[in-house]
């Protein structure tokens, strides 16, 4: 086995070769004329300023919006605002707030001059890898860094006592709560748990109420419990839901977030909380990487809950190991791995839930709430050991519409269907696959399906940015709603659901699809696709693709394989003849 000294070198190695390689990248991407970085959807520019005004310690500017403007970025992502020059020394570190009612809206850490024009938004580098070596430079120099948390990550088996009456008091509390049996015993698992457990949660398996149920009975337990995730839109998820089963504070340590504030009590850092010193419960939100600053190194807790602990990196998920004895980890290791920048064989290995899968202290919820028994079939078998199963109040489900549908696509059965299209030559974007997909989103539109029902995950920006470019036409102008049709990859749509999700594979050049198979039918990617829907799934992919997948599979690639085993799963629906879509 790995030594300790090994282990956290081989960590720390990871960690600044990581910073290298996601540096290396944007200076590249920086360098690159504005034209082309808008093209691949990096950037948006030139903008003109409508008004700036001040939000406590941050200034909100708002730009005069641009139909192209919302192709490259979403709400929360770090920005760097500058006059075009985003690798210079004059760029302004901005939040994406996305289109408001005031314009395409930023939050920027200092004013900028109105009368200024040429702005650009660029993707901006957010080293973190001094928070993550500073967290090792701990779990090597502490008792419990050494003792427990250490231990645990480099897969030793820990001996942990199991509390039997507190576990069967957790579940016969969850159960009162409507729980069903999967989910009574990760409750009843993590709250007898001494020391750590796993709660795998597939798609629509109830994982965040699960959380909520065992943060519940920390409560009851008068703990102080720290509820964290890598995105600030996990942890307002969780706290919302724990927030309606508890009754001591539940606060949010982050600045304000104007477009995720509903039902969240913010505070700028753990002082402002009026709990120094509080013995407990209390239920704090607060990312790993701001528990290591001044916002949250006084907090104390007894118990870490990591959510969306599948896409958390090792190095994150130290920090809050290091300030609880118990930690109870939520994800799902068959979804989407971490952002990895740096060349890797197989993301997962990043991953925390990952690492600490497969021991004897983890539980997997088996009833799915999302899918119907149709749509629930392929990823169960491909993934979970064909244990999941859906619910008794969705397996019946069928998607309809108020008007027939003229495309066969859009029958209510099958459940998964795909068209098939001999387009060649596409890498990023693929016209024949946008036109196919506005064609359907305006037939569900007039047939009474609402925008907010209808999703397109596609695998490329370009794809996504074109799309989002047509609903944007004056035809899409009698539909209410339409910002709330959802286009994006799939990274952005883990967590999300729909009544029918659009899959696009766009690519038909047969070399790039041969240079990005690792990346366009990585198992988990097509795994979270596909698990978005409630009722309808619907892939539209080229001829070329298909014999690609047919090709290499013969070949014994695996990954190939699973792909075209998806395809194989759907059932085929031709285009009518003589209607070809122009968008």
């Amino acid at each position: 086995m790995v030594g300790a000294a090994d282990y956290l070198e081989a960590l720390k190695r990871r960690i600044l070769e990581e910073k290298r390689c996601g540096l290396a990248r944007l200076e590249a991407l920086w360098a690159l004329p504005l034209a082309k970085r808008v093209r691949k959807c990096r950037a948006i520019g030139p903008l003109k300023v409508l008004n700036v005004q001040r939000e406590g310690r941050r200034f909100l500017c708002h730009f005069e919006p641009s139909s192209d403007d919302m192709a490259a970025f979403r709400d929360g992502d770090r920005l760097r605002l500058s006059q075009d020059a985003p690798n210079g020394a004059a760029w302004i570190r901005a939040e994406f707030l996305g289109l408001t009612e005031m314009g395409l809206s930023v939050a920027l850490t200092e004013p900028i001059g109105p009368e200024l024009r040429g702005w650009t938004l660029d993707e901006d580098f957010f080293d973190l890898s001094g928070f993550y070596l500073a967290g090792l430079d701990e779990l090597a120099a502490t008792d419990h860094g050494r003792d427990w948390v250490l231990p645990v990550l480099m897969g030793e088996e820990i001996e942990q006592d199991y509390d039997d009456e507190a576990g069967e008091d957790g579940a016969a509390s969850a159960e009162q709560a409507g729980a069903n049996d999967s989910q009574a015993a990760a409750v009843a698992a993590c709250v007898g748990a001494e020391i750590y457990h796993l709660v795998q949660g597939p798609p629509g398996t109830g994982k965040t109420q699960v959380l909520a149920m065992v943060v519940s009975e920390m409560v009851k337990q008068g703990k102080r419990v720290l509820v964290t995730a890598f995105t600030h839109r996990a942890i307002h998820h969780a706290l919302r839901q724990i927030s309606a089963r508890v009754s001591c504070p539940v606060m949010k340590i982050s600045d304000l977030i104007p477009q995720d504030r509903d039902g969240i009590v913010f505070a700028h850092d753990f002082a402002q909380t009026g709990l120094v010193g509080h013995p407990g419960p209390y239920v704090l939100g607060i990312t790993p990487v701001s528990l290591a600053t001044f916002r949250g190194k006084a907090a104390d807790f007894d118990v870490a809950v990591i959510d969306e602990a599948s896409q958390m990196r090792v190095e994150a998920a130290v920090l809050p190991m290091l300030r609880a004895k118990r930690w109870f980890f939520f994800g799902d290791h068959q979804q989407l791995p971490p952002v990895v920048q740096r060349p890797v064989i197989d993301p997962r290995e990043d991953s925390v839930f990952a690492a600490l899968a497969g021991r004897q202290h983890q539980t997997m919820l088996l009833e799915t709430y999302r899918m119907n028994a149709e749509l629930v079939r392929w990823p169960s078998e491909n993934f979970y050991a064909g244990e999941l199963r859906a619910s008794r109040l969705t397996a019946g489900r069928r998607f309809g519409m108020e008007v027939a549908a003229t495309d066969s696509l859009l029958d209510a059965q099958p459940a998964m269907v795909r068209r098939e299209f001999d387009h060649k030559g596409c890498k990023s974007h693929s016209d024949v696959e946008v036109n196919a997909t506005i064609g359907l989103i305006e037939e569900m539109l007039a047939g009474g399906i609402t925008p907010a029902d209808i999703g397109v995950v596609v695998p490329f920006r370009a794809q996504a940015a074109r799309i989002r470019r047509c609903l944007s036409f004056e035809r899409f102008s009698r539909f209410a709603g339409i910002p709330g049709l959802a286009v994006d990859t799939v990274e952005r749509f883990q967590g999300q659901e729909r009544k029918v999700m659009i899959v696009s594979f766009t690519a038909s050049d047969p070399e790039f699809i041969e240079q990005l198979a690792d990346f366009l039918i990585y198992p988990q990617r097509l795994n979270v696709a596909v698990t978005r829907a409630r009722t309808k799934v619907i892939l539209l992919h080229s001829r070329a693709l298909r014999r690609w997948l047919e090709k290499r599979a013969g070949s014994a690639d695996e990954q190939a394989a699973l792909a075209l085993s998806l395809l194989r799963a759907a059932v085929e629906r031709q285009p009518e003849p003589f209607v070809q879509w122009r968008a």
